[in-house]
């Protein structure tokens, strides 16, 4: 017995050797600054699911959640400094980490041409110097993204004056502008401040407009939309090296190779959203002055993303026109 317990025992150690353990995927934990249940979370799921499916057990994705798992000032933070491996946010969020970013909200570039341009390496070797590796703006809408969300009807410049407005990174810019006060919150803050009438209008894309329900306590959707989501996803650069040229250079294709199909899928979230909108009573108006009211929003864009680093808001202005 204990003759053929040995020999049983010696197998399993030859065969131990023979074939070697199956190496454990690198797993990669993010979060988001826009909650689980938001079009931007959803199809960047669905997207880095793919991308672990495809990448032979090398790669695994772990979505933590959105603003509830980790405050969206410190999601940006919380990459460089490791306490995450990666985020989805957006640059008004950033604090100063990088200066010059908010100008890509004035992008008219779609983001499958960002490498062609040079503005993903340009980026990275913005964001390389403090530990985060650059991967992608979000690809949605180029250029009509943003809409304002009032109680009150909106036709013209001037019916802007004097309202209050969920302020914040860009909007801090673009609500002086137009004669609103902005009132500093993130984009979760802002159903309960337009409910209590802190503010008359807020502000997202449409996609907001179902994820945080604003059809219940705001009327009208204000056109045209006006600039894009650059919302940027980014890697702390540790678990960037720890990847090596082969993963990193497939994780980044693949982004990109289906970055025309993720803003498909955003589209048609877009219009499924604003279906819904019309449906729950919200009202459409077009804002009749809207050549004015436009160039007003572009210059304060770029008033804004330009103020702290004009000569690096200029090279990011010009690759993504």
């Amino acid at each position: 017995m204990k003759s053929t317990f040995t020999i049983v025992a010696s197998l399993l150690l030859v065969i131990a050797v023979a074939v070697p353990a199956m190496a454990e995927p690198i797993t990669i934990n993010y979060v988001t600054f826009v909650p689980r249940m938001h079009g931007i979370a959803k199809v960047l799921k669905t997207d880095l699911d793919t991308i672990a499916e495809k990448s032979g057990g090398r790669l695994k994705f772990v979505y933590r959640g959105g603003p509830e798992s980790m405050k969206v000032f410190a999601q940006a933070m919380g990459v460089k400094t490791g306490a995450v491996d990666m985020c989805c946010t957006s640059p008004d969020f950033y604090g100063k980490m990088v200066k010059g970013m908010e100008v890509l909200t004035g992008s008219a570039l779609p983001v499958v041409k960002h490498r062609e341009s040079g503005l993903y390496e340009y980026l990275n070797s913005l964001f390389n110097p403090i530990g985060i590796q650059f991967l992608m703006v979000v690809p949605k809408e180029q250029g009509n993204m943003f809409h304002f969300f009032s109680k009150k009807p909106i036709r013209k410049v001037a019916d802007f004056k004097g309202l209050s407005l969920a302020g914040t990174g860009v909007f801090d810019e673009i609500g002086p502008a137009l004669g609103m006060t902005p009132v500093a919150m993130q984009m979760a803050e802002q159903y309960s401040a337009m409910e209590k009438g802190i503010i008359d209008v807020c502000r997202g894309g449409m996609d907001s407009v179902m994820a945080f329900k604003f059809f219940e306590v705001a009327k009208y959707i204000i056109k045209p939309g006006f600039g894009s989501a650059p919302a940027s996803l980014f890697l702390n650069k540790k678990i960037w090296d720890s990847l090596g040229k082969d993963l990193q250079d497939y994780l980044v294709d693949s982004l990109y190779a289906m970055a025309p199909a993720s803003q498909a899928k955003h589209d048609a979230i877009i219009q499924g959203a604003t279906k819904a909108a019309l449906k729950n009573g919200m009202e459409i108006i077009e804002v009749e002055d809207k050549d004015e009211y436009l160039k007003i929003i572009n210059d304060a864009i770029y008033r804004n993303g330009s103020k702290d680093a004009p000569e690096i808001a200029k090279k990011i202005w010009d690759m993504s026109h």
